[in-house]
């Protein structure tokens, strides 16, 4: 499966583009004219929102709020709440509206834009490319004798080119690996955003964890998480090796395979974010292992970055190169080399840990920003908004 690696000042100069195309000129969608800002004083927007519902309602928590899905849902709402009226509706398409702005999740994208009536339409993507990600993990289970998970897919019924055709923009979340994974032709019309972690999550105490615990941390352990390179990864490392803490909900053959594991390795299970022991489980470790294969971002590390730990991952986790500079690298496939990185990390001191962790969460917390979020958001918005009543439904 070619790997979407390129050189360093690649995707920035595409984002430097999309910006350009989107405060100076070009077209923002296929075939429609260049927007210009909102001038009007106190001008107002209308908007559509279609998200899941199990993860965000306007008036009430929903069951999987906590999760970055419905954390994003829920900024994109506000951000939309304040310049104007913004209509909520569930991911199932509904038909007869009408706004400036359309806002959807991906799934259902191009359903809404056919059936209803928006001046402009962004998709929001909150992975890497759809098809990107089904080949490689075909070709990954197909090595590993494991299901496919197409449960963590978009439905069969979903047109991936189509919707990135349709819309005026994509947000996508994720860093310059995940851009590179969306076709040359469609890049232009993306824009990378970074999310936070959820703030409320805090740490029992603000000490050092133990040398030689590390957690891998996921609301499924499954084939696109990277779990098999983990559990091989461990298995090799022996029983009086270092310690894996394991949170995250399993499904056959992966509970299995977990129970085969020769290392020292901790179940815990499915952890909600909101339960005191799940703070307390990844603050008591040093470091964060998750060899992923495929992301938009991954949430879970941003929480476990903000309850002290550092990150061993890949390129695929969708972390800003930033941050991810302060995080120790690993390529997914590479168990001998995640093996070496697991047992250096061991290794490290108590100095070098807690000054890297300090480094790490500077750079984090002001990278992963809600308010940031919301202003780059935000913005697309306004300058989309500036032109109503051209329509991107066929």
């Amino acid at each position: 499966m070619p790997r979407p690696l390129l050189p360093a000042n690649d995707g920035i100069n595409l984002i430097m583009k999309n910006k350009a195309m989107l405060i100076t000129g070009g077209t923002t969608g296929i075939g429609l004219a260049t927007p210009k800002l909102l001038s009007a004083e106190g001008a107002k927007t209308s908007s559509v929102l279609s998200y899941f519902e199990e993860y965000f309602t306007p008036d009430g928590d929903a069951p999987l709020s906590g999760h970055s899905t419905g954390q994003i849902a829920r900024h994109i709402h506000s951000l939309l709440d304040r310049r104007g009226t913004c209509q909520y509706v569930p991911q199932q398409p509904v038909g007869g509206l009408r706004a400036d702005v359309f806002v959807g999740h991906f799934w259902s994208f191009l359903d809404y834009c056919r059936h209803n009536t928006f001046g402009r339409a962004i998709a929001v993507y909150p992975i890497a490319d759809s098809l990107w990600t089904t080949a490689l993990l075909k070709e990954r289970a197909a090595t590993f004798g494991v299901p496919m998970p197409w449960w963590d897919l978009p439905p069969a019924s979903f047109d991936h080119r189509a919707t990135m055709e349709a819309a005026d923009a994509v947000i996508v979340v994720g860093n310059r690996f995940t851009l590179h994974t969306y076709a040359p032709e469609h890049r232009c019309k993306i824009v990378l955003v970074n999310y936070a972690a959820d703030t409320r999550l805090r740490p029992a105490t603000e000490g050092l964890a133990p040398p030689g615990s590390f957690c891998y941390v996921a609301t499924h352990c499954d084939l696109r998480k990277g779990f098999m390179d983990a559990l091989q990864t461990w298995d090799d490392l022996g029983a009086d090796g270092p310690s894996l803490h394991v949170i995250g909900a399993t499904r056959p053959p992966w509970d299995r395979l977990l129970a085969g594991c020769r290392g020292h390795v901790t179940y815990h299970g499915f952890v909600n974010s909101k339960e005191p022991r799940y703070a307390s489980t990844i603050a008591d470790c040093r470091f964060a292992y998750l060899p992923t294969y495929s992301e938009g971002q991954v949430g879970t590390l941003l929480e476990a970055i903000h309850l002290g730990c550092v990150p061993i991952t890949t390129l695929a986790s969708g972390l800003p190169e930033e941050v991810l500079a302060h995080c120790i690298i690993v390529e997914p496939g590479d168990i001998d080399g995640q093996r070496r990185a697991i047992r250096d990390a061991a290794a490290w001191s108590d100095d070098m840990f807690a000054a890297t962790r300090g480094r790490l969460r500077r750079v984090a917390g002001r990278l992963h920003d809600w308010a940031r979020f919301e202003d780059r958001v935000g913005s697309l918005v306004d300058r989309l908004a500036g032109v109503a009543g051209v329509g991107v439904n066929g």
